[in-house]
């Protein structure tokens, strides 16, 4: 549903007969750079599915159980390979003829501690036995508590990611704010996309995460809150996309989503913030937080609804152009200083298309499309793109 914020040069020139040489878009920006009437569908890199992520959602689980158990767990491997050692050079020395090595007698304390019990050495004299029965009691004991404890490890570290209490340490993800269908399918486009990427989803209401989004990590909180930002590693994100808590009246959803613009903003100012405003009301202080990006969903509903009786169909258009399937993007492109004066019929007349198309000037946050033939470019102006990724 959103572009990726990111720049993308491109090699595509317009060429005035005195020899002025336009490089477009170096760099180029997607359409959503100031714009906040629309939006692209190239959020992220293609993938291909979005199945898969079971397996390495267990792998995770347990990887996280070892790590924060971490130092518990090498104390008890550090205070059991001690006693497996003591006993097999205790044994090694009481029976020599049984046990003609150390390693003989390291290894019948490993087998012994394991309950695997082959049976290859057995200690023969009264005194070995002794030794045996108190590497039962200690050292059995021992790898059982050190089995129990790995278990109790990942069930703890497991409910902790279900339940939302799990920290997120990875960089460059993309954190999704509130669950509703909106999410869900972004989500999933995302993940259509690219299955590298990785997204945290914070919301409130969810006591546990949903089994569809095995592969999401969930951080349960207000996003306006820092100790959930934290969770979530706000610091260390690329994007943060809010979407309007729809439970809560239109106003009341907008204030809450205008506070987490600027809690999510104070933990890191260079984050591209994508968020959706209801009302009309709330969109200067959503401005004010730092939203890089705003979303007017009650708008742009209404345009769309108030042209379908005039342009029947108008709907299903818009819908097409930003499905990621069609590949069609749109996209906003630096206007080159050798091009600043021209008029666009000029630059119409030279333009080299290769498969893009100019649908008009930005300017001043506001699209002029199809703008007359006298139309002046200046300094601060973008062209909108619309061309299909191959």
């Amino acid at each position: 549903m959103l572009d990726r914020i990111k720049n993308q040069p491109s090699d595509k020139h317009c060429n005035r007969k005195n020899n002025c040489l336009c490089h477009v878009g170096s760099p180029s920006l997607p359409l959503y750079y100031q714009n906040y009437e629309c939006f692209s569908s190239d959020f992220v890199n293609n993938g291909k599915s979005v199945t898969g992520g079971g397996e390495m959602f267990r792998l995770n689980v347990f990887i996280e159980s070892v790590s924060s158990h971490l130092q518990t767990l090498v104390k008890l491997i550090t205070l059991l390979f001690g006693i497996i050692l003591f006993f097999g050079t205790v044994i090694h020395f009481i029976e020599p003829d049984t046990f003609p090595d150390l390693f003989d007698g390291v290894w019948w304390a490993i087998v012994t501690v394991s309950t695997v019990g082959y049976g290859d050495f057995v200690p023969e004299s009264v005194y070995g036995r002794l030794l045996g029965f108190l590497l039962i009691l200690t050292g059995v004991g021992t790898f059982s508590f050190y089995l129990a404890n790995v278990a109790s490890s990942a069930v703890s570290a497991r409910n902790s990611i279900e339940n939302g209490r799990a920290s997120f340490h990875k960089s460059g993800h993309i954190i999704v704010v509130g669950w509703n269908e909106r999410s869900r399918l972004l989500m999933e486009m995302i993940r259509q996309q690219s299955r590298d990427q990785k997204v945290v989803l914070i919301d409130e209401s969810l006591e546990t995460k949903p089994e569809s989004l095995g592969w999401v990590h969930f951080v349960k909180g207000s996003a306006s809150h820092d100790h959930v930002l934290e969770k979530a590693n706000a610091r260390e994100a690329g994007t943060a996309i809010i979407t309007a808590d729809l439970h809560e009246e239109e106003g009341t959803a907008d204030s809450k989503t205008v506070l987490s613009i600027l809690a999510i903003k104070g933990n890191h100012p260079e984050i591209y913030t994508i968020a959706e405003i209801v009302t009309e009301a709330q969109i200067k202080n959503a401005r004010r937080a730092g939203a890089d990006e705003l979303v007017l969903s009650s708008l742009m509903l209404s345009s769309l609804m108030n042209n379908g009786p005039e342009s029947h169909g108008v709907s299903s258009l818009m819908l097409t152009l930003l499905e990621k399937d069609t590949k069609n993007i749109m996209q906003l492109k630096n206007l080159p200083e050798e091009c600043i004066g021209l008029t666009y019929g000029q630059l119409i007349e030279d333009w080299q298309f290769d498969g893009e198309h100019l649908l008009g000037i930005w300017r001043d946050d506001t699209a002029e499309l199809l703008p007359p033939d006298q139309y002046k470019l200046k300094e601060g102006d973008h062209l909108v793109v619309l061309f299909k990724k191959k």
